[in-house]
């Protein structure tokens, strides 16, 4: 039956691992090798910008069947050095994964668009971080993120959310998880 496992590798370096996967493994031995990607949102010259960067850092993400023979065929190889371990993703992180990028994890964590009150509260959450809210352990306003508590892998860990105000425009093609799934301007 097959799985979702996430290899542990060298930050900054996820698509390189990635490819290395799509190239080098053995046909079979994977369905799918993903890097997660998320939406992010910046503030240039009082405009908005969206982009596309890695959504955890350091982490590929494998569908395989054959978990034992693909972390075999990694340890043996020379072109693999870079892989540290190969773990599943238990089912509760898997919801979330899905919740965020999709039922194959193919498209970018989206962003939330939020209406807040008079003293800056967030009134209302359209979008991922939505489910949330009362994890926030960070609100950038100017900067355009929320940090936020979640347990996943294992251990409480914070995940920075893109968010996006009332009063801004719509990110192209979406916001909220919706998004082309390329770098809007």
């Amino acid at each position: 039956m097959e799985q979702w496992y996430v290899l542990k590798t060298v930050p900054r370096r996820e698509q390189e691992a990635a490819d290395l996967i799509k190239r080098a493994v053995t046909p079979g031995l994977f369905k799918e090798c993903r890097v997660l990607r998320k939406i992010k949102v910046f503030r240039s010259g009082g405009a908005l910008r969206f982009l596309e960067g890695v959504l955890f850092p350091g982490y590929v993400f494998v569908r395989t069947a054959c978990p034992g023979a693909l972390d075999k065929e990694l340890k043996c190889s020379r072109d693999f050095p870079q892989f540290l371990s190969i773990t599943p993703v238990e089912a509760a992180d898997l919801a979330f994964l899905e919740n965020i990028c999709g039922r194959d994890l193919e498209r970018p964590m989206g962003v939330t668009r939020l209406t807040l009150g008079g003293d800056n509260r967030i009134i209302r959450a359209d979008g991922i971080l939505s489910g949330y809210v009362n994890r926030i352990i960070k609100l950038n306003l100017h900067k355009r993120f929320a940090l936020a508590q979640v347990e996943l892998f294992g251990r409480v860990q914070p995940v920075l959310f893109g968010v996006t105000l009332e009063q801004d425009p719509l990110m192209p093609g979406g916001y909220g998880g919706v998004c082309s799934g390329r770098p809007a301007v």
